[in-house]
Parts: structure tokens; C-alpha cells; sequence
């Protein structure tokens, strides 16, 4: 196997500059960035893919940083990532916040950023956050909003608020109730409220909404949520939960008090990932298209890394799946 000496005399330079090199550290010419990885394909210093790709000044690293992988939501984000990057010969580095504090999240930051990667999908909002990325790094916002506009992919989250309302109409819901978490912090789920109010106060609706402040990932505010809104409106028939992973939790609530689902009580969920077909019964949720946003959050990425300008907003249709939470449907034979 040849050593870094060998490519230092390949290459005619010193030791400590091929190791910048590799490194990526410190100001090193396209010049010398050409004659030593030249020297490192002649030797087969390194695969001649990391050679073109120090030639190229890119590591084919792609940092995602989000809030947790034990929720189905944020782990069917991260395996559609991985494919998607996968495919256009990138790797992922990832990372979890777990807490979600802004101290975890700038740490995280500065650990993808130490990693050389070339770019970053930022799956997370902490308050001024984007303060601390580097101005020249690419970055994409996955389903979070950011002040600086920061290129941002997400589903249309105020049509799934107004199909979730429709759908809670159409079953005849007489005191209908959205319930989910979020906080002063502006995320998708504030624009899934608003138009599920406002969905309800055009059709001059009685309605009911209940929020948590607490935006746990892992839904650990759940049960308490959950009995909260049966316990203040027992004479709610259906539910609106901002995520299928919170819907769960109605589902099991329902079941342990004896109310039948969708007899007494209809709920909708929002993902609608394999998940939710496979809760009993089976959860009516407002599809996001994540294969699709996952596939457009890297190609903008690696749009930018091109030096492309990209757009600041990318929203993404979603749909209603129907299924048994909301209407007894014919079975299929």
C-alpha cells in the first residue's frame, strides 16, 4: 500500500500539504488540490472516487440532524434520506438532538460542520439556530420554519388541516376537537390549526381545540393529552390529532374506556406511514408525500452545493387516506 509520503514525492509537495489536503484544512490552491489528487490516483492512495472527490473539494458527506429516530415520523424521514441520498453518491451522518434544546442543537451543528460535510438537512427549529450555521454551508429546512429563509421543503400542512376538518364533517361529527402539540415556536402544526379552525368557523361548526405546549418527539405529554380532552370535552365523537403517533394514543384511550371507534368517536391522524394502517382500527390520516420531499430535499441540496440558486419554499401536495378510525368501510375481498 502506498504511504502519504509516497504521494507527497508523487506530487512534488511536502508531507503536511498532501495532509491539509486530506483534511481539507486551511487555504490550499485548485492547483495543488489537482497535483496531489492526480499523485493519489497514479498510486491508489485512496479509491479513485475520494480522489475526484478532493479534486473536487467535497466530501460526499451530508449531515441530517433531527429531534429523534424513535418516533415512526422522524424515522421513515430518516430511512427515505438515506435512499435518497444514497442513490446521488452521498452518505449520511446523523444526528439527534434526543432533548432538543438549543445547547444540544448548536452542538450537533458544530459537529457536522467539523465533519467537513458539504451540506445539511435541518430537520429541527431551536431559536436562533440559524445563527449558527456557516453562511457559505448549504443547508435545506425539513417541515421546520426559519427566520433567515433558509430553502425549506414541506407538505401543504394547511390543505391537510382543511381535509382532516372536511372529513370530520362529512362523518357527521357533532363536537369535532383538534388536538396536538406545538408552542410559540412556529412549526407545520400551526398551519394544520389554522385552517382547521377556520375550515370549521366557515361551515359554522361547533368546535374544540387543545393544545400541549410541550413538543416532546417522543410523545412522553401523550396520555396526559389525551385524557385531558376526554376529560374537559366528554362529548367529543371526533378527533383531530396533529400526528398518527398522538391518534395512537387515541385509539388506546377509546379502547380502554369503553368508547368504540369510529361508532362513537372518529379520529384522523397526520404521516399516514405504515404506521397507521397498522393501529386497530386502522387510522384515517393526512398523507404526506415523504419519498417525494426526502427525494427534493437532497436534490436541492446538491443543487446549492453546485452553486444553484434554489427555491426558498418547496411545498408538497398531501391527501386524505381513508380507512377505518373515521367510516366502516367494505372489507376488500
Amino acid at each position: 500500500m502506498p504511504t502519504i509520503k509516497e504521494v507527497a514525492q508523487r506530487a512534488g509537495v511536502s508531507v503536511t500539504t498532501v495532509s491539509r489536503v486530506l483534511n481539507r484544512r486551511g487555504y490550499i490552491s485548485e492547483e495543488m488540490y489537482e497535483k496531489v489528487g492526480k499523485a493519489m490516483e497514479e498510486l491508489h492512495y485512496r479509491p479513485n472516487e475520494l480522489a475526484r472527490s478532493l479534486l473536487r473539494q467535497r466530501s460526499h458527506l451530508i449531515g441530517v440532524l433531527v429531534p429523534q429516530i424513535n418516533n415512526p415520523f422522524f424515522s421513515d424521514v430518516v430511512g427515505e434520506l438515506i435512499r435518497a441520498a444514497t442513490v446521488r453518491g452521498y452518505k449520511i451522518i446523523l444526528y439527534c438532538s434526543h432533548s432538543d434544546t438549543a445547547n444540544s442543537a448548536y452542538d450537533y451543528v458544530k459537529m457536522l460542520q467539523a465533519n467537513q460535510v458539504d451540506g445539511i438537512i435541518l430537520g429541527l427549529h431551536t431559536r436562533d439556530i440559524d445563527k449558527q450555521l456557516d453562511a457559505s454551508l448549504p443547508v435545506v429546512s425539513f417541515e421546520r420554519y426559519h427566520l433567515n429563509q433558509l430553502p425549506t421543503v414541506s407538505c401543504d400542512n394547511y390543505a391537510g388541516g382543511e381535509l382532516a376538518a372536511r372529513e370530520l364533517l362529512a362523518c357527521g361529527c357533532r363536537h369535532p376537537v383538534m388536538v396536538g402539540t406545538w408552542s410559540d415556536i412556529y412549526m407545520p402544526a400551526h398551519d394544520r390549526y389554522s385552517a382547521f379552525c377556520h375550515t370549521m368557523e366557515e361551515a359554522e361548526h361547533e368546535y374544540r381545540t387543545l393544545e400541549s405546549g410541550e413538543v416532546n418527539p417522543l410523545g412522553a405529554d401523550y396520555p396526559q393529552l389525551v385524557r385531558t380532552l376526554f376529560e374537559r370535552f366528554p362529548e367529543t365523537d371526533g378527533v383531530f390529532c396533529t400526528s398518527d403517533h398522538l391518534a395512537s394514543y387515541v385509539l388506546q384511550y377509546c379502547a380502554a374506556s369503553g368508547r368504540r371507534v369510529p361508532e362513537d368517536v372518529k379520529v384522523i391522524g397526520f404521516n399516514s406511514n405504515a404506521f397507521a394502517s397498522m393501529l386497530t382500527p386502522p387510522l384515517t390520516s393526512i398523507r404526506q408525500p415523504l419519498a417525494a420531499m426526502c427525494d427534493t430535499a437532497i436534490d436541492l441540496l446538491i443543487r446549492q452545493m453546485e452553486g444553484e440558486h434554489v427555491p426558498s419554499q418547496t411545498v408538497m401536495p398531501v391527501v386524505l387516506i381513508p380507512r377505518e378510525s373515521t367510516r366502516i368501510l367494505p372489507k376488500e375481498h
